[in-house]
């Protein structure tokens, strides 16, 4: 297992035990998930939502670059999105984008997500290919 998957993996898991008693959620409020952006990687922060619903990306900029935070609804892995060495990965199930961080800047964004699986990256050219991705899961 990658250790992006495994940061994801675990934060699903911090999820299902502290978000309420039994592992009920509230679907009202959009439930804040939390991103550190920097030069190669996107870290998340607190635990991942695991039911639809609205979901607002809290997402830093703690590196010395300007980044992009790109949501989209994909079937494959974050890192399998674009052929090596691809400037860019085609933003083929665009859900929606920050599309200007600059650094040290926090920046929101809420969509209502279905269940399923979601590729979050950095888009700007070279970024993904560096490694500037991590995969978000939805559960039912």
């Amino acid at each position: 297992m990658s250790p992006k998957l495994g940061l994801a993996a675990l934060a699903l898991l911090a999820l299902g035990a502290a978000l309420v008693p039994g592992g009920a959620q509230s679907s009202a409020a959009a439930a804040p998930v939390s991103f550190r952006m920097v030069e190669w990687d996107i870290l998340p922060l607190t635990a991942t939502k695991t039911r639809p619903g609205k979901v607002t990306f809290v997402v830093r900029n703690a590196g010395r670059l300007e980044h992009e935070f790109v949501v989209m609804k994909t079937s494959s892995p974050a890192g399998s999105l674009a052929a090596a060495g691809a400037t860019k990965a085609p933003e083929q199930g665009v859900l929606g984008e920050i599309e200007e961080i600059p650094a040290g800047t926090t920046k929101r964004l809420t969509l209502a997500l279905p269940a399923g699986h979601f590729s979050l990256i950095c888009n700007l050219p070279r970024h993904y290919g560096q490694g500037q991705f991590v995969d978000f899961y939805v559960r039912p």
